[in-house]
């Protein structure tokens, strides 16, 4: 549940049911065509996880004021879906 709504908008909405990134919008700028994309997050160590939901640099991404253990949740999550489909 975490990982489909934190709160407001869930993760999967832009990452992918199973984080693997997925291109959010299709939008045309001075006539090239640009996607707005968000990235894998499925293959990410749980240090480099941590450190991109504590970074204020985001652009896009919302900020949900995650717990440690909420964000530990979402990394375990994450570890668990993708396994069950690497077999």
């Amino acid at each position: 549940m975490l990982y489909k709504n934190p709160r407001g908008i869930g993760c999967d909405k832009c990452h992918g049911i199973k984080g693997e990134g997925t291109i959010i919008a299709k939008y045309k700028e001075k006539g090239e065509i640009k996607y707005l994309k968000a990235p894998s997050i499925n293959n990410l160590s749980r240090k480099e996880f941590f450190k991109t939901f504590k970074s204020k640099n985001h652009k896009i991404m919302p900020k949900y004021f995650l717990t440690n253990k909420e964000i530990n949740t979402l990394y375990l999550y994450l570890q668990k879906i993708n396994k069950k489909t690497k077999r």
